[in-house]
């Protein structure tokens, strides 16, 4: 199946089955391209509808798959396409089983200190012929970026995940893609957490009931807040049909 590319709500998806996704992935590894993958979000597509940059940044990318039920629900109610839906962990795994079985190079970027050493032994156990070729710690200061930049410009990974503590999320990549040499980059929440520990995954009973963004709520429970902007984005759905956009 062929990747196809539409336009929901004024942003763009790809609509493509895993199979299609992997084998393009692979492709990136080979083809001497810098490649920016967006996991679309609700959330994202909200920003994206406010922020021009972080549009461009969309627009721009090389894949966009979307992670949220809201979105493939709706797409559906517009009459977009069959999408397929993508489990954020499961997706970052088969990334690092694609990384390791091309034998390429892969960065980590972001989390605490003790979460990032501990995440990067739990996959070196998980895929042993994984070349982790650099990592740094997240939460550093503005003064400390530019060395980043460089060191991950001179280890040349053909992956580079950043994850929690990086200002600025998919934002710092593209600022900085220009330094970068060619590859994929990826910016995905709290994967460094999950490997190290820290935090629990989300079950896939959680993931496909859609509740994901409501996990934690009893320790969390100001994520109720979360529905305002959901029902925002149920409300811009409906208009969009309604006018036939």
């Amino acid at each position: 199946m062929q990747i196809k590319r539409k336009r929901f709500l004024g942003i763009p998806v790809d609509i493509a089955d895993p199979d299609s996704v992997y084998k393009t992935i692979e492709g990136f590894l080979q083809d001497g391209g810098k490649h920016q993958i967006v996991l679309l979000t609700v959330d994202k597509i909200l920003k994206a509808r406010m922020d021009q940059e972080y549009n461009r940044l969309i627009r721009e990318a090389s894949l966009i798959l979307p992670v949220s039920s809201g979105i493939i629900h709706g797409a559906h109610f517009h009459n977009k396409g069959e999408l397929t839906r993508y489990n954020p962990y499961e997706f970052i795994i088969k990334l690092f089983m694609i990384v390791e079985k091309f034998g390429k190079t892969a960065y980590l970027l972001g989390s605490r200190k003790e979460d990032l050493q501990e995440a990067e032994r739990n996959l070196k156990v998980s895929f042993p012929m994984l070349k982790i070729i650099g990592r740094f710690a997240g939460y550093f200061n503005k003064t400390m970026e530019e060395k980043i930049v460089l060191t991950i410009k001179k280890s040349s990974p053909s992956l580079l995940v950043v994850g929690k503590g990086v200002k600025g999320k998919e934002k710092w990549i593209i600022k900085n893609k220009k330094e970068f040499n060619p590859g994929i980059y990826l910016w995905i929440d709290n994967y460094l957490e999950v490997f190290s520990g820290r935090e629990k995954k989300i079950s896939k009973k959680i993931f496909s009931l859609g509740l994901e963004s409501l996990s934690g709520f009893f320790s969390r429970p100001w994520k109720i807040f979360r529905i305002f902007p959901f029902l925002y984005f149920k409300f811009l759905v409906f208009i969009y049909k309604i006018l036939g956009y």
